[in-house]
């Protein structure tokens, strides 16, 4: 079974990054499918890119399946559950790179619908504002990754004295993540946060 919008992706809880075999250079990025069991546990983790593009080592392969086998998921509503990521290094400090952090964003329309909120926070009205009589709406831009958190916001209209209560509101939202042709995808959308007295 895979996520779908009535039953996201688990959080994942534990994230341990794979230890590079020495003389690994440039990058490296591997399709990992996970199978999650009901307590949140990996019990099968198997290399899904494309042989031809897949690192010559294969000491980099068994550090990306050893790494992701100590991964712990909340326990889905679901299991076994299916999950897809992609692990890899970045060129120049060799971080694990969650799935869809290495392609851009895609914007919400189209055949891209918009992500279901599952967790909303929110604001702070700042009583400095509230009481120089300052309300309004605030439009930002955000990035929610594949994992459904919001990881950037920047206001698209702002008000003065407001705008860094909106972002601090977002960025404790959450989604369900955003499945495009069987994988979770990072996706840009605008939000309104509303101040009124």
């Amino acid at each position: 079974m895979r996520p779908t919008p009535e039953m996201p992706a688990p959080r994942r809880v534990t994230h341990v990054a794979p230890a590079w075999p020495p003389g690994t250079t440039g990058t490296v990025r591997l399709r990992v499918n996970l199978v999650i069991d009901a307590e949140g546990r990996v019990a099968e983790a198997r290399i899904t890119t494309p042989t031809a593009t897949l690192p010559r080592d294969p000491s980099e392969i068994a550090a990306v399946l050893t790494a992701v086998r100590q991964w712990r998921f909340e326990s889905p509503a679901q299991a076994p559950l299916l999950l897809t990521t992609y692990v890899g290094t970045s060129d120049d400090d060799g971080i694990v790179v969650p799935s869809g952090r290495a392609r851009p964003p895609l914007r919400v329309g189209g055949v891209v619908g918009p992500p279901t909120k599952i967790i909303h926070v929110p604001p702070r009205y700042p009583a400095e504002a509230q009481a120089a009589g300052v309300s309004g709406v605030v439009i930002l831009e955000i990035t929610v990754n594949p994992d459904g958190a919001v990881v950037n916001a920047k206001p698209v209209r702002s008000v003065a004295g407001l705008d860094e209560a909106a972002i601090a509101s977002v960025l404790q939202w959450r989604y369900a993540p955003t499945w495009l042709n069987g994988e979770p995808v990072s996706v840009m959308l605008t939000v309104t946060v509303n101040f009124q007295p």
